[in-house]
């Protein structure tokens, strides 16, 4: 995926995160998703309604695959947002 970066730099080597310079340049980003595919089945089910008592429905791990998916791609879609400005 084509991207930009910032370019930082760090005082010292105990420094995590580097001083913004507000140079930019292109880079290319390389990412993998690990996720465990389960069966949603009467189990899942069960563990979704006892969860739901607790939690929000939406925000629990065990979810009808359909919402998972939704779910999976709004989150890709806001973390890899298309940069708009006119370089």
């Amino acid at each position: 995926m084509l991207s930009r970066a910032e370019l930082t730099v760090r005082k010292n080597d105990s420094d995590v995160i580097g001083e913004p310079t507000g140079e930019y340049c292109d880079v290319i980003l390389y990412f993998g998703i690990i996720d465990i595919l389960q069966d949603y089945d009467i189990g899942k089910k069960i563990e979704h309604a006892y969860k739901s008592f607790q939690y929000d429905s939406t925000s629990i791990s065990a979810v009808d695959p359909r919402q998972y998916s939704r779910r999976f791609k709004d989150f890709i879609y806001k973390a890899f947002q298309e940069d708009r400005v006119d370089s």
